[in-house]
């Protein structure tokens, strides 16, 4: 009996675990300002190691490699100076067994 209940035990930390890792998203990075005119948005799909999921270091990482990828789309669509405002991020499938597929979108603004 004491082997099933380290068991059962087990499989409801596995299920916690993946729960949480698959359905990690962030709060809003690079807040809108009031002052600010958005002059569109921009989507970008990257991916990471999956393991930057479970901790804060690894979503500050996230949070910053998903403001790069998005500027760099910005760049793409939209002349001048511009910067992204407003930075949400989810993710996706998993690609392997070590990374995961991110999503993020943000606004773009002109930048002074």
């Amino acid at each position: 009996m004491k082997i099933g209940k380290i068991i059962v035990f087990t499989l409801v930390t596995l299920l916690i675990f993946v729960i949480s890792v698959s359905c990690a998203s962030s709060g809003q990075y690079m807040a809108l300002s009031n002052d600010e005119v958005v002059i569109g948005t921009v989507k970008a799909i990257f991916a990471v190691r999956s393991t930057a999921l479970i901790s804060n270091n690894g979503k500050d990482a996230i949070n910053t490699q998903a403001y790069i990828r998005l500027l760099e789309a910005a760049n793409r669509e939209y002349p001048g100076y511009i910067d992204i405002r407003d930075v949400f991020w989810e993710s996706g499938r998993s690609i392997d067994n070590e990374n995961t597929e991110i999503s993020a979108i943000g606004k773009v603004i002109q930048a002074n």
